[in-house]
């Protein structure tokens, strides 16, 4: 089965997406201004007219804190670890659509990639906030659900120290080595960026990838003319967070950059979802979709 033939025109961003992923970070520190309205707007209108990879219903729009904390809808302190967020980008998804999860990541991502073309800070917020009162917010429709939300906003001129420790805790500027991650035919063979040429450069990209916790769940495996995306599962991580599929959202932002830096070097290809038979795949690999280039 095949999904979204129709892939975005290179000129999606404005800057090269390999700079801008090396330039995202999680900010958990910003200046508490806000942002322009027109901007604002920019950024929820660039998300809605994305063509996602499966097709899902999702639904964006923008809280600012200031009114709804005005309307007692939140705490201050519903999301700790943020300080001087005003704003969020919120994506509502649909129970009935089964691959909501990753959509909602891949749209998402794409959006974060765009803030940072913009040089607007962001932060995903997966596992620590209020869903209930975010979607109330935001009007939450029956059978709608609320994956994740974005910060969004200038960064503080100095992160603060509650800040610095949890990017240290988090790892939040490590990665996993490549060679753990991409496979070449087995999985008992590493994929050699430097001999993957063109694609390598699209790979360093899904490798510097955010995830939930810094995880990176994550598998590729190329076989002849396809990549097929894995997803490792940690199940007691996913069994902390039972409000949403963490970990397939983070699928979804591997795929956003993997499907974006492609593009924009003119590698074609789209997504299906053609499970292959891979002799001693881990059991808790879970199949999610496969790039077929050919």
């Amino acid at each position: 089965m095949c999904y979204n033939s129709r892939m975005e025109p290179e000129s999606l961003f404005a800057r090269p997406v390999a700079e801008l992923v090396g330039r995202r970070y999680s900010c958990r520190s910003f200046d508490g201004r806000g942002l322009e309205a027109e901007t604002l707007a920019g950024l929820e209108r660039f998300a809605a007219g994305l063509a996602l990879p499966f097709g899902s219903h999702l639904r964006f729009g923008i809280i600012d804190n200031l009114r709804v904390r005005a309307q007692n809808l939140f705490s201050a302190g519903s999301y700790g670890m943020i300080k001087g967020a005003r704003f969020y980008l919120v994506a509502l998804v649909r129970r009935e659509d089964p691959r909501r999860w990753e959509d909602a990541g891949f749209a998402l991502e794409a959006a974060v990639l765009q803030a940072t073309c913009l040089d607007v800070a962001s932060c995903w917020i997966g596992g620590v906030f209020d869903r209930k009162r975010f979607g109330w917010a935001l009007g939450i429709r029956p059978g709608e659900q609320l994956p994740a939300v974005v910060a969004l906003g200038r960064p503080a001129l100095r992160p603060s120290l509650r800040d610095r420790l949890v990017r240290w805790s988090a790892r939040g500027d490590r990665r996993r080595d490549a060679g753990t991650l991409f496979f070449a035919g087995d999985w008992r063979l590493p994929l050699r960026l430097e001999a993957s040429a063109p694609w390598g450069r699209v790979l360093e990209c899904v490798r510097l990838g955010p995830s939930a916790s810094n995880k990176q769940p994550w598998r590729l495996i190329r076989l002849g003319g396809a990549f097929h995306f894995y997803l490792d599962r940690d199940r007691t991580y996913s069994a902390m967070m039972p409000l949403a599929d963490l970990q397939r959202i983070d699928m979804g932002i591997a795929m956003c950059h993997f499907q974006y830096s492609a593009a924009e070097m003119g590698l074609q290809g789209e997504w299906a979802v053609v499970e292959p038979s891979i002799p001693q795949t881990p059991s808790h690999f879970e199949y999610i979709a496969s790039f077929m280039t050919e």
